[in-house]
């Protein structure tokens, strides 16, 4: 039944695993990576890689940080805080150099059959379906009957 003349249905098949997985870099476990114990100074290679800002912010509290801005709250390259966890830069590994805008803000145009619906239920959904204790939900039917 499946010949030739009539392909099977389905999605088409991806090209490479780049296109896959868009641009990696293999892991590498010999890698010693960045060195150092607490309290050394830095070597001076690394010293004349950091910003002018970087390098006055360097080991300062929240509230020696604060600018004249109003929607400043005191946050340096120290602080383990959402706005330095978060590379909004727009690279995707840390030897890539940012676009500049978020990775996540970059739209490409696609067809309906590409948006990403899927087919079939959700996880919401077909918890409401068929819950995993068997039972339904009592405080959604109440709601329902609203």
């Amino acid at each position: 039944m499946n010949d030739k003349k009539h392909p099977p249905s389905g999605p088409s098949e991806i090209d490479t695993m780049e296109d896959r997985m868009g641009s990696i870099e293999q892991l590498d476990f010999d890698d010693p990576g960045p060195s150092g114990r607490f309290g050394e100074p830095a070597p001076r290679e690394v010293l004349d890689q950091l910003t002018p800002e970087r390098e006055r912010e360097a080991g300062m509290t929240g509230g020696e940080s604060l600018g004249p801005d109003v929607h400043e709250d005191g946050i340096t390259q120290d602080d383990l805080s959402p706005e330095t966890l978060f590379d909004e830069s727009g690279a995707r590994s840390p030897r890539e150099r940012g676009q500049g805008l978020p990775a996540d803000q970059d739209l490409s145009i696609v067809d309906e059959s590409e948006i990403g619906e899927g087919g079939g239920l959700d996880e919401a959904e077909m918890a409401r379906v068929m819950p995993l204790d068997g039972r339904p939900d009592e405080e959604e039917d109440e709601e329902d009957e609203r």
